[in-house]
């Protein structure tokens, strides 16, 4: 008897947990926070034509929200609010490294598809690529000792991003995930200065399904 009710218990289990795995079609919403970790950035200063600069930045803030619909229990489509912030720490010319303060900020917006390697687990690995557009802004930079280096400016580019992840479904129409991104944009014009972008997203966030 108490065999039968064991066997009756887990096959049970087996199901629920199945129809967690499965249960990805419609549409949902989703928040993300996490730690942006800035890659190092070779600029253009128009006005030191020829003279290589690198900036480098402190880790920073990221956090994303999105709308989505699943279409079957592989393939997913969303659009997304991505921001990104963080401080400048370093400009390294000449073979000098001075002290650089001011902000750096990144607002975009994606539409990003991914493909989910559904199983019979409630774990269900992931990945994605997106693209789109990124508003970046660069305000209150000064170089310690050399006053302003660029006035405040911004500039809108084109944006992509690839990632990679796993959820873990904690009940049929609610998951929570880990995810890195990959998050680049083309060169913006921010004043005199044309800086690369790119950097490393690591996020946890959570999925609700209607």
């Amino acid at each position: 008897m108490k065999k039968s009710i064991l066997i009756i218990a887990c096959s049970a289990t087996l199901l629920f947990v199945n129809s967690i795995a499965y249960s990805a079609e419609g549409p949902y919403v989703s928040a993300n926070i996490g730690m942006a970790i800035p890659n190092d950035s070779d600029v253009v200063d128009s006005d030191m034509p020829g003279v290589p600069l690198e900036i480098e930045s402190d880790n920073g803030l990221a956090i994303a929200g999105a709308f989505g619909y699943g279409f079957n229990e592989n393939l997913r489509l969303e659009a997304e609010i991505q921001y990104v912030k963080h401080d400048l720490d370093k400009v390294n010319v000449l073979g000098s490294s001075l002290d650089i303060n001011g902000d750096f900020s990144s607002l975009a917006l994606l539409i990003n598809g991914y493909y989910d390697f559904a199983n019979k687990s409630a774990f269900t690995p992931f990945v994605s690529a997106g693209l789109g557009f990124s508003k970046l802004d660069v305000s209150d930079t000064s170089i310690t000792g050399m006053g302003s280096l660029s006035s405040s400016d911004d500039d809108t580019v084109f944006a992509y991003q690839l990632s990679a992840g796993v959820s873990y479904a904690v009940a049929e129409k609610f998951s929570i995930d880990g995810k890195y991104r990959y998050f680049a944009t083309s060169d913006p014009q921010l004043d005199v200065l044309e800086p690369e972008v790119s950097g490393n997203l690591l996020t946890v966030g959570v999925t609700f399904s209607y």
